[in-house]
């Protein structure tokens, strides 16, 4: 007998499946570890093409998110796949 605690909201609907945890999961993972490569990649970057003062900022900030976005999209991608073939 399951005795957890069932919210009506959506968000508990949301979160209490198993497959939807893993795909949230996987998304926020890839988000972490793409926003960490691409924070290096875009320190290294704009130094080595010498971008002028405050524009490293910009692009640092740039390269992160992108590459964050795009790596959590596609762990999000990959826990789905893998989630369905269970």
């Amino acid at each position: 007998r399951d005795t957890r605690r069932r919210g009506f909201g959506r968000r508990d609907m949301f979160t209490d499946n198993r497959c939807a945890n893993r795909v949230i999961t996987g998304a926020a993972l890839g988000a972490t570890v793409g926003g960490a490569v691409g924070a290096v990649y875009g320190t290294y970057e704009s130094f080595a093409y010498k971008i002028p003062g405050m524009l490293k900022v910009r692009h640092i900030g740039r390269t992160t998110v992108g590459s964050g976005t795009l790596f959590g999209l596609f762990l999000a991608a990959g826990s789905l796949i893998q989630c369905g073939r269970r």
